[in-house]
């Protein structure tokens, strides 16, 4: 009786927090996509890239943690342009283009792209976690770190 009182006071948080998860399925991310890779261009960065389902608690744990940890949401934010792509018919076109990761890795998966859309490396969200459902800043960190873009060499070598 009281777990069921207290699943009734929870399920409006729950469902306003599941409104707020990036990966709404009607989103069609082709536009959001273009223009990120516009911003990525005109930043010299790259794209990080993270398909999913707001009902995935796995995609709401990865989506969480990086908001939640100060280092690993502003190193994200400084070097990267963040897209989140949910599942659904519309964005089935971006995914073919990606080599369909969300099939061959399952969600989340995070894709990192270069500011000319390639694909640099696809890596299952399983690939950052410590132990069982737990995820791991340095896991995280090591990852964004190997993954950001490196400044250009000036011409010839001048500065």
């Amino acid at each position: 009786m009281v777990s069921r009182l207290v699943l009734l006071l929870l399920l409006p948080l729950l469902s306003a927090a599941q409104e707020a998860m990036p990966y709404q399925p009607e989103t069609h991310a082709r536009e959001s996509y273009e223009a990120a890779l516009q911003t990525a261009q005109r930043d010299g960065k790259r794209l990080w890239i993270q398909i999913g389902e707001p009902g995935c608690p796995a995609c709401q744990r990865l989506y969480w943690f990086i908001e939640a940890h100060a280092e690993t949401a502003e190193w994200l934010h400084r070097h990267f342009i963040s897209l989140h792509v949910g599942i659904s018919r519309e964005n089935i076109p971006l995914f073919r283009a990606w080599d369909s990761p969300q099939l061959k890795h399952g969600v989340p998966v995070i894709l990192v792209l270069d500011a000319d859309g390639v694909v640099l490396t696809i890596s299952p969200a399983g690939a950052f976690t410590a132990s069982v459902g737990e995820v791991s800043e340095g896991k995280v960190m090591a990852f964004l770190r190997q993954w950001t873009a490196k400044p250009a060499e000036s011409p010839e070598g001048k500065p």
